[in-house]
């Protein structure tokens, strides 16, 4: 048995941006393990612990070790008994790394049992969801969120309840017999569905990270998978030589596409009834029968905290779809990108590229705009205070400078990796919801110090340092091109 081989085999099976994430997880969670040991309360010291290093070992037995399968799989066609030996062994060794390590370490603080069930039931519920189809792993967190927010039926225990004990015992050998059998199930099956809610979900995850990556956009398989009345239904008038940005728009494809009114109504649907669910959740978590009460809570001044981070959340993912959407249209070598250079209307080398920048940058600043005066409307009839409002601003600002920065890196050759894009994304998320948070809870009494104001000003600067040179590298790339409609790889 060589160990490097055992050791690295899950982390070889795993696509590489996955991998990113697996290792950025587990170091904020054992971070935050060390600090919570360091800063945090004595008697309750080992439940952050438990709830830091249960993330770890879902992130590990999650996003990490489904992989394997996949690669024992490919082994077997290809008749190398090695592999298979390699990942046969990887498993109990990450078993004792993961579960075993972690429990002797928590043997002087005590509270053993509580605290190993809590890992294991971490790790084979992660194992168990990736492994699971799409629909059964979907429809069972979907009941597990219902039973826990409105329902009621299955009472669980929590850490500090004296029957979790007794409870986990016999839940947690349950969902490791679980994993085991669906391990074997797949590696017996013939063929295993490759994508939709049939596939398991570790394959899902797989092409969302790069893996076997298909175009959402024009992939015929998953159009043919789409629901008729969620058909994009275009709106083809205004365009031709007259209107080139709307031609644009509509060769570009995805959210850029103009539609009809009863396409944007029906395109709404789903994420209507996403955000009713969502509102009924938060509703219900208040108690059973105080329902009205909390949702008047949730759209009055008090709980505008929440109302402005998903401000901040939405507004970064509607930049984020718009320039996954270019990063699509210029990543892909084909004959469709350069012939865009011929649509009737664009003029000059020169005329194009300002075209071009309208069309792409033109709809997702109208949204981020018609959101900033939304939400300042009501910031201003809640009276929230003109530091939130400036917030806002600032997170509707710094949205708007990722979107110039990324899509001039697209459109000038100097796209930023995946690799990169995922941490400033990720960067700026944390930052977003800090911002978003801060000045509020501060209006609530909780005390805005002087370091940690300095603090995100300098993440700020930081910030708007790093996008200034992406988009002025991004300008200067797109200035030396003789057209922008050159794909980047």
């Amino acid at each position: 048995m060589n160990l490097c081989r055992v050791l690295l085999a899950s982390w070889i099976a795993t696509p590489r941006s996955l991998r990113w994430i697996a290792m950025l997880g587990l170091g904020v969670c054992v971070v935050s393990d060390g600090l919570g040991r360091i800063f945090g309360h004595a008697d309750r010291e080992w439940l952050w612990s438990a709830a830091m290093l249960g993330i770890g070992n879902g992130i590990c037995w999650g996003l990490l070790m489904p992989n394997a399968v996949l690669l024992v799989r490919d082994a077997q066609q290809l008749r190398l008994p090695g592999i298979c030996r390699d990942v046969a062994w990887s498993l109990p060794l990450y078993a004792v790394l993961s579960l075993g390590v972690q429990v002797l370490l928590q043997l002087p603080d005590g509270h053993v049992a509580s605290f190993a069930i809590a890992l294991v039931l971490a790790a084979a519920s992660g194992g168990l969801y990736m492994l699971l189809p799409g629909r059964l792993a979907l429809l069972a967190y979907v009941l597990l969120v219902v039973n826990g927010t409105v329902l009621h039926v299955f009472r669980l225990p929590g850490l500090t309840d004296p029957r979790f004990v007794e409870w986990g015992a016999a839940a947690a050998p349950l969902l490791v017999l679980a994993v085991v059998w669906r391990w074997r199930q797949l590696l017996r099956a013939g063929d295993i569905p490759l994508r939709g809610l049939r596939a398991p979900n570790v394959i899902n995850m797989r092409r969302a990270f790069g893996m076997s990556r298909a175009d959402p956009l024009t992939d015929a398989a998953l159009l043919r998978a789409r629901l008729d009345w969620l058909a994009i239904r275009p709106d083809l008038r205004d365009t031709g030589p007259q209107a080139p940005i709307t031609s644009l728009r509509m060769a570009l494809g995805g959210q850029y596409v103009p539609q009809t009114l009863s396409g944007r109504l029906y395109q709404l649907v789903p994420l209507a009834l996403i955000m009713l669910v969502g509102l009924i959740f938060v509703a219900t978590s208040f108690g059973d029968h105080r329902v009205w009460p909390a949702m008047r809570y949730l759209f009055g001044r008090e709980g505008f905290v929440y109302v402005g981070w998903l401000f901040a959340v939405v507004s970064m993912m509607s930049v984020m779809t718009a320039v996954e959407v270019v990063t699509l249209r210029w990543g892909r070598l084909n004959a469709e990108l350069p012939l865009l250079a011929l649509l009737p209307g664009l003029g000059h080398a020169g005329n194009i590229k300002r075209v071009l920048l309208r069309a792409v940058l033109q709809r997702p600043a109208r949204f981020l705009g018609a959101s900033l005066l939304i939400i300042g409307l009501d910031a201003a009839s809640l009276g929230v205070g003109w530091p939130v409002v400036l917030t806002m601003l600032l997170i509707a600002a710094g949205c708007l400078g990722y979107l110039v920065a990324m899509v001039l890196g697209i459109l000038g050759g100097h796209a930023l990796s995946g690799v990169g894009k995922l941490f400033v994304v990720i960067g700026m998320l944390v930052l977003l919801s800090v911002t978003a948070l801060l000045p509020m809870l501060w209006h609530g009494g909780s005390g805005l110090t002087v370091i940690v104001a300095a603090a995100l000003a300098a993440a700020w600067l930081v910030l708007a340092l790093l996008l200034l040179w992406l988009g002025h590298r991004g300008w200067r790339g797109l200035q030396q091109r003789p057209h922008p409609f050159l794909a980047n790889d």
